[in-house]
């Protein structure tokens, strides 16, 4: 038998642990990216490095939430629709007697 509602569960619980696994990285990198207050030392252009330094962090976190997010929104959609599949089939199954004979249906009784 098909079960497409099964599979797209799967697909979701994949979803949510990639999200995590990406939150495990960038978690686990961002001691890489701590303060570099002092990395450029006395330099001319050591303000400017820690400055630029600091800007691609914070645009690296935004890029890595924003990621994470969007595969938890796609968790939540393929759960909502293996919900809906689920469901929908249930109410047809007991609208048409799962499997009893109707003269409702197309062609007459079966």
């Amino acid at each position: 038998m098909y079960t497409v509602p099964e599979q797209l569960s799967e697909l979701a619980g994949t979803c949510l642990s990639s999200s995590q696994a990406v939150a495990d990285a960038w978690t686990g990198a961002l001691g890489a990216f701590g303060s570099v207050a002092g990395a450029a030392g006395n330099t001319a252009g050591g303000g400017s490095f820690v400055s630029a330094h600091t800007t691609a962090s914070e645009s690296a976190d935004l890029a890595f939430g924003r990621f994470m997010s969007v595969l938890e929104q796609d968790m939540d959609d393929l759960y909502a629709v293996a919900f809906d599949m689920t469901t929908t089939d249930e109410s047809t199954a007991a609208t048409y007697g799962a499997g009893t004979p109707s003269t409702s249906r197309p062609g007459g009784p079966r």
